[in-house]
């Protein structure tokens, strides 16, 4: 992606504020041929002027959207507004990923001059006096370029802001193990009985609670056995069946997003086995997991409707040392819509 296209984007918010309207008159008429070539059906509602553009307020193919140019005429961008469930699957999951405690202001579609067209991002911390960051993905939904905190940053402070007797334990702990003289010592006091056997991060009672009364423990062979990822929780648990399932927990609002189940071989979906052939034909490969997760019935997304089920896969080649993991997202026909970037729980690829 231009570096010069960006950083004209990343300067939207301030020409937006500087913009005056004018008249269709006002326009240089080297704008207006030039909104001509660009689109063959479109409709201007409102014509803008700001330092060095015009800006026109537009609709192309029943679509709204803002066209920019420059003084002299020569178009920079389109941007069109989306909706989330539009936008790649990959894009949607870094953000739910990557920036627990913020939310989305806008996204959009951007269209440029070079082709080169992406996605924008506007994220704000949730809050008050919070200043807006931008997130750029490409069509696939990687993510470009990014003016937002560093996500391990983020999600380390959101987990201390979220527990914070846990942090200041871990804090004391790190305070008290800071000599590596007296770690040595330690471990050679210790017996492994006195060893704590637990180390991960656990959920709230609320989250607990919620989980014990959809899942009683009549109903479970083994589990529930909780991982932290991202800002959600995730309890593994296997029933009497031995069908090994998964539920996935918010940690903010602490309600059950949607719960997975995981696929025996002989039930793995044809259609994700028949992508996996083509993409891998030259290569050998393994699928470690298929898990099909289907949103609790409570749960809404951003536009306010229940998200479709998808189909969460772990393939990995190689051996040992050498194993390498990848992570895909197909829908609920079977069609990829993504490779995720995040880290694997153990549990992924056990």
């Amino acid at each position: 992606m231009k570096k010069y296209i960006l950083l004209t984007l990343l300067c939207l918010p301030f020409l937006v504020a500087a913009q005056t309207k004018v008249k269709e008159t006002d326009v240089p008429k080297s704008v207006l041929l030039t909104l001509e070539k660009t689109y063959e059906s479109y409709k201007v509602k409102t014509w803008y002027q700001a330092p060095g553009q015009y800006i026109a307020d537009f609709v192309t193919d029943g679509q709204n959207g803002r066209c920019y140019f420059t003084a002299s005429g020569e178009w920079q961008y389109s941007a069109f507004p989306v909706d989330l469930n539009e936008c790649p699957t990959l894009m949607n999951t870094y953000f739910v990923n990557n920036y627990p405690g913020y939310r989305i202001k806008t996204t959009e579609y951007v269209e440029e001059m070079s082709g080169d067209n992406y996605y924008r991002l506007v994220i704000v911390k949730k809050g008050i006096g919070s200043n807006d960051c931008e997130l750029i993905f490409d069509t696939r939904g990687k993510l470009q370029k990014s003016t937002a905190p560093d996500p391990e940053v983020v999600k380390r402070d959101y987990y201390a802001h979220t527990n914070p007797d846990e942090t200041m334990e871990i804090q004391k702990n790190s305070a008290e193990d800071n000599s590596r003289a007296h770690r040595a010592t330690k471990r050679r006091e210790k017996s492994v009985e006195d060893v704590p056997e637990y180390e991960r991060p656990m959920p709230s009672d609320a989250i607990t609670a919620n989980f014990n009364k959809r899942y009683p423990a009549t109903r479970l062979k083994s589990g529930p056995d909780w991982y932290l990822r991202g800002d959600e929780f995730v309890a593994y648990y296997t029933n009497n069946q031995k069908n090994d399932f998964e539920a996935v927990y918010n940690i903010e609002t602490e309600q059950l997003v949607r719960t997975g189940k995981v696929l025996q071989k002989e039930r793995y979906t044809s259609a994700i086995l028949k992508y996996l052939n083509e993409k891998y034909k030259d290569e050998k490969y393994k699928v470690e997991k298929m898990v099909v997760y289907e949103y609790d019935a409570k749960y809404r997304g951003e536009d306010g409707k229940k998200p479709k089920p998808y189909t969460y896969v772990v393939v990995s080649q190689g051996k040992g040392n050498a194993k390498k993991y990848t992570r895909m997202e197909f829908d609920n026909t079977g069609r990829f819509t993504g490779l995720l970037a995040q880290p694997l729980d153990e549990r992924d690829v056990q």
